[in-house]
């Protein structure tokens, strides 16, 4: 499945997940698994021009939160991170399980469902 957000007529990011959930590292039950997200070149801090939108890899990782949860998974969300946006899905308080020896060594970061709900209500969403 595929997910966009699109503002100013563009899309400003993208994220593919899995449609069959996976288990879950932490614990019993089952993850919604983000496969990719990307947000456009044009929004990353640290590029050469101003960013246009902050906030878009925030709001499509919010959106999987969404979308366990209407799932009936509690929000409990899993994925492998390319090392340099390993701290940005610790400011997104996803747990750092570790790296994963059968997915070329990324560091696999989790949600329980309680910690998925406690991050999306910190950021202003709701359930």
């Amino acid at each position: 499945m595929l997910v966009a957000v699109e503002c100013a007529g563009e899309t400003q990011g993208i994220m593919a997940l899995l449609r069959t959930p996976r288990p879950a590292q932490l614990g019993n039950g089952q993850v919604v698994y983000v496969d990719y997200v990307e947000s456009a070149p044009w929004n990353l801090k640290g590029s050469a021009v101003t960013p246009r939108f902050l906030g878009v890899g925030t709001i499509l990782i919010a959106e999987a939160v969404r979308l366990s949860l209407e799932m009936g998974l509690g929000g409990r969300v899993g994925l492998h991170s390319l090392p340099q946006a390993e701290a940005f899905y610790t400011r997104c308080q996803m747990i750092k399980v570790g790296p994963d020896h059968s997915y070329y060594d990324l560091i696999y970061f989790e949600y329980t469902g309680q910690q998925a709900i406690a991050w999306v209500t910190s950021i202003g969403e709701s359930q």
